[in-house]
């Protein structure tokens, strides 16, 4: 490997890029990219500019185009069982779905009453289940939709919206939840960007419920934001210099630099292989020789 993008601690890292591979920047000139997710049905990769308000789209046939604007502050997004389109909504403070006809729907946008905070990142269980962060960032910052509204839930937590449209509450030990990935049917990640930044690991119940097993990673320089996890098992972790790659332990093998902070990835394209990357003001991808883990 000698592209000097690729910072290499384990002999293994190599093997996950094929031959000549280097980041090729496909977009630039936003303000804060994040919540990239393949759309299968749709051969494209939806991406966010949360400050612009303003979410884009990068085909399998290479174009680049603007997908939603107003996007109402979406941050996040991940497919549900279905293949349809999730997206985290500060402006709206709610979780949505798109259907297939373009139109959206709320899944969730209150709680016991009380209206969310502001709904960041998303992710699928393999029983249905939508589980997604809830920090106060779109309520804090103006520019990625916040309009003085107060906190009306006594928290920021991590919510599970079941097959049956029923919300719980799973998970309220966190300061700044944020990006979240299932490693399995039984353990979740989830990263936290507050006052004790890290990755942490949680045993999740058939029933919904989750207990803290302990912080599993973190990464320097910087805070994990987004995640994903590939067909090993392997953890690919945003960073303040780029992305990091961790064995399923948390163990670093080696990392790609980006020149800006990294918020968020993910794999697609045709075959699943590509690494799209969101970093501060660009958009990325990354040729590799593995996938999305499929639970």
């Amino acid at each position: 490997m000698t592209h000097p993008a690729f910072q290499v601690t384990h002999a293994d890292f190599p093997a996950l890029f094929p031959p000549g591979a280097a980041p090729e920047q496909l977009g630039s000139g936003y303000s804060w990219t994040e919540g990239p997710t393949y759309v299968a049905a749709r051969r494209r990769v939806i991406f966010s500019d949360v400050r612009q308000n303003r979410t884009w789209a990068y085909t399998d046939d290479d174009q680049l185009l603007e997908e939603l604007h107003p996007s109402d502050y979406q941050n996040g997004h991940t497919v549900d069982a279905q293949g349809r389109l999730i997206a985290c909504s500060h402006g709206a403070r709610a979780l949505l779905r798109q259907e297939p006809d373009g139109t959206w729907t709320t899944l969730a946008d209150r709680f016991e009453g009380a209206r969310l905070n502001s709904p960041n990142d998303v992710t699928l269980h393999p029983d249905g289940s939508l589980w997604f962060t809830d920090p106060t960032y779109g309520l804090d910052k103006p520019e990625e939709g916040g309009r003085g509204e107060p906190m009306e839930v006594p928290g920021r937590w991590v919510y599970r919206l079941a097959p049956d449209g029923t919300l719980s509450a799973p998970i309220r030990d966190r300061h700044k939840p944020n990006g979240l990935i299932f490693a399995g049917a039984d353990t979740l990640l989830l990263a936290d960007t507050g006052e004790h930044p890290g990755t942490y690991r949680y045993h999740v119940t058939p029933q919904g419920e989750a207990t803290l097993e302990g912080l599993h990673f973190t990464v320097t320089p910087g805070k994990t934001d987004g995640l994903r996890l590939d067909e090993a098992g392997r953890i690919w972790s945003s960073a303040a210099d780029g992305v990091h790659v961790l064995t399923p332990d948390g163990q670093e093998l080696g990392r790609i630099l980006f020149p800006q902070t990294v918020s968020n990835l993910c794999f697609g394209g045709p075959d699943g292989t590509t690494l799209f990357v969101t970093a501060t003001s660009g958009f990325w991808r990354v040729p590799t020789t593995t996938r999305a883990l499929r639970l």
